[in-house]
């Protein structure tokens, strides 16, 4: 009776190093899946830039809320947010979750500030700043467990949530 219990143990201590196992690949199923959107956002953003320079003065492209990219620059907000809870519930590196969670409110304010563009050389610089957000988030994106315990943050690394913060190098 005891070596059945025994086997029960191991098999249950087995099927727990799985579900960690899995846990851990969905994470960075995740962060590959994040990856691509961010790639190709930085495509999206470089091919605006690049025809709204063509014709500075002209009126800005149109990027009405219900449009594509808007969808896809809100799906990054909203992964990228997901991702800074995932990585602090697993005790990642602070200062990651921090630039998750940054990415996840500047998103959305540079595709405000697109939409408000002046005119179409206005809206070629934030579209430029938008490519090099999303070309930042495929850098700092984890690749293996190995960089995601990359401790290097130190033990004070804070960012407080200051939703009423500006972004200062956006054009009007």
């Amino acid at each position: 009776m005891r070596s059945w219990q025994a086997l029960t143990a191991v098999l249950a201590l087995v099927l727990l190093a799985q579900a960690a196992h899995a846990r851990a690949d969905a994470l960075f199923d995740d962060f590959a899946a994040f990856k691509a959107q961010a790639q190709d956002l930085v495509a999206e953003s470089q091919n605006f830039a690049k025809a709204a320079t063509t014709h500075p003065f002209a009126p800005p492209r149109p990027v009405s809320a219900d449009s594509a990219f808007a969808r896809k620059v809100r799906a990054f907000s909203t992964a990228s947010a997901a991702l800074s809870v995932q990585i602090d519930k697993r005790g990642g590196p602070r200062d990651l979750r921090c630039i998750y969670r940054g990415m996840a409110a500047d998103a959305p304010k540079r595709l405000a500030a697109a939409q408000a563009a002046r005119n179409a050389g206005a809206q070629a610089q934030i579209f430029t700043t938008m490519a090099a957000l999303f070309s930042d988030a495929i850098e700092v994106t984890p690749q293996s467990p190995a960089q995601l315990a990359d401790r290097h943050d130190g033990g004070a690394a804070q960012c407080p949530a200051d939703p009423e913060s500006a972004i200062e190098t956006l054009p009007e």
